[in-house]
């Protein structure tokens, strides 16, 4: 079961990334292979990096002083008795060891730099923590214990996907990201909370389109 997990976590960090480098680098002649890292890193990405050192410098301080992960990780009873900003600080915190931690800080990186390609800074910030916390909500139930970044990573995973498909993808494009829609359905069928981070990700983001598109047919 952990390694069918883990085979789904990684599809669907990779297949996001993958549709949203495709549809970077996709001109409507071809794909631009030389280019699509200077499109994607040409400009540093800073709402991505702003993000990586706010989780980061938590996330390596808890390493020596163990009682921050315990006072801002995610607990149910903890914040039943309290303890509001535990659905928003487990964001910022990691339960998974030195392992677990560097995966969801690269993670973030190369799914962060992508999303805010398509999505920009302020629009990323808004799945990442708009999902991110919604995800903590669901997590209270799900998984009472806990704390990472992942969640956001999967909802912006998820938002790069929505946006793509939204742009008439082509083929390719098209398999990558309707196989992370895919594996985020069987996440959500073990209850496992990436699967909710991904779902909350993506309806957030298809809001996001829709309100743009009504903005654009309105008048004048």
């Amino acid at each position: 079961m952990i390694f069918l997990l883990y085979l789904l976590y990684l599809l669907i960090l990779y297949g996001a990334i993958m549709a949203g480098v495709l549809h970077i680098g996709f001109d409507g002649h071809g794909l631009r292979p030389v280019e699509i890292i200077n499109d994607v890193f040409g400009s540093p990405p800073w709402a991505t990096l702003t993000l990586f050192l706010a989780i980061g410098i938590p996330t390596v301080l808890q390493f020596f002083y163990p009682s921050i992960l315990a006072l801002l990780r995610r607990d149910t009873i903890a914040f039943l008795s309290g303890d509001w900003w535990r659905v928003i600080t487990p964001l910022f915190v990691q339960d998974g060891g030195l392992g677990g931690s560097i995966f969801n800080l690269v993670g973030l990186l190369f799914v962060g730099a992508v999303a805010e390609h398509l999505w920009g800074g302020p629009r990323l910030l808004f799945i990442f923590f708009i999902a991110g916390i919604a995800s903590e909500f669901v997590a209270l139930v799900w998984q009472p214990v806990g704390a990472g970044n992942s969640v956001a990573d999967f909802a912006l995973a998820a938002g790069i996907c929505i946006l793509c498909l939204a742009r008439n993808p082509f083929r390719l494009e098209r398999l990558f990201a309707y196989s992370v829609l895919g594996a985020a359905i069987c996440l959500l069928a073990l209850h496992d909370i990436h699967g909710a981070a991904t779902a909350l990700g993506g309806i957030i983001s298809l809001v996001l389109i829709l309100l743009d598109r009504r903005i654009s047919t309105q008048p004048g």
